[in-house]
């Protein structure tokens, strides 16, 4: 089972795709298009096999602390492009 601070990576990817490209303020008459959107930030990975099944969990790194040999980070860059808006911008 995969440690209780981390959570399913494929649960991390799909929230993250899952971003409405429109941002609408009606009082202020603003609207805004998002078509990429780009994130890179470090993660500490828990691999498990659970029956059989590897599962990958994550999560942003629990300890900064200063120590002669400091954890290996990885990076993750995780880019969601959306189909342009129909107007031609």
């Amino acid at each position: 089972m995969i440690d209780q601070a981390f959570r399913p990576f494929a649960r991390i990817i799909e929230e993250l795709a899952s971003f409405r490209n429109e941002f609408v303020d009606e009082q202020a008459g603003v609207r805004s298009y998002v078509h990429t959107c780009e994130i890179e930030l470090p993660v500490e990975l828990d691999v498990v096999r659970d029956g059989g099944r590897l599962q990958i969990g994550s999560t942003p790194p629990l300890y900064y602390v200063n120590t002669t040999f400091l954890p290996s980070f990885h990076r993750v860059r995780f880019t969601v492009q959306t189909a342009q808006h129909s107007d031609g911008d």
